[in-house]
């Protein structure tokens, strides 16, 4: 997600579908190249998420590792809020 400029971020919201993430890393980034990771866990829970992070970058993403269905990762909503 390109949030058109670098922001402070403080919190994210993650709407998951059935198929969602048990393990997975919020990663932010200022080119779109590299990546740095605010928040990660092996024990997510899917529906809804609410994450309290810190760190800055024009750009964020969902990073999955590991799915709790055979179909992906899928999401309603994903919410970036600064701070």
């Amino acid at each position: 997600m390109d949030l058109g400029s670098v922001q402070s971020i403080c919190q994210v919201t993650l709407d998951w579908e059935t198929a969602y993430a048990t393990a997975f890393q919020i990663q932010t980034s200022t080119d779109n190249s590299t990546w740095t990771t605010i928040y990660s866990t092996t024990t997510g829970t899917g529906g809804d998420q609410t994450l309290s992070v810190s760190g800055t970058g024009r750009y964020i993403r969902m990073y999955g590792t590991v799915r709790a269905t055979q179909w992906g990762y899928s999401l309603w909503e994903f919410q970036v809020f600064a701070g």
